[in-house]
């Protein structure tokens, strides 16, 4: 099986730090964000193998720039496939009841 290497872009970087912040000092619950934060690196280096297994999202914009979810408790993942280079190209990480699509 064909591994696929992880990058994850600056924006999706910070989302990141910003969930661990926002966990840790807005809701005062530092062991919750570190376990959030693991359960999201988790997730990602999961991309490694068969990231294809997940399917596109549902906004026909994002689906035909090639952006796919990947859903981890309250959080999207979204990234896509750069097939050519068997790169997972991780773009943002956001609050899964935010507005996305206008935000990607």
């Amino acid at each position: 099986m064909d591994i696929y290497r992880i990058s994850v872009s600056d924006l999706a970087k910070q989302d990141i730090k910003d969930v661990a912040t926002h966990i840790t000092y807005e809701l005062q619950e530092p062991a919750i964000a570190m376990k959030t934060t693991n359960a999201i690196l988790d997730a990602i280096f999961t991309l490694e193998e068969m990231p294809e297994r997940i399917g596109y999202v549902k906004d026909e914009r994002l689906a035909g720039k090639g952006v796919r979810p990947l859903y981890v408790n309250n959080y999207t993942i979204f990234f896509r496939i750069e097939e050519s280079e068997r790169v997972v190209d991780i773009v943002r990480v956001m609050y899964s009841r935010r507005n996305w699509a206008t935000l990607l």
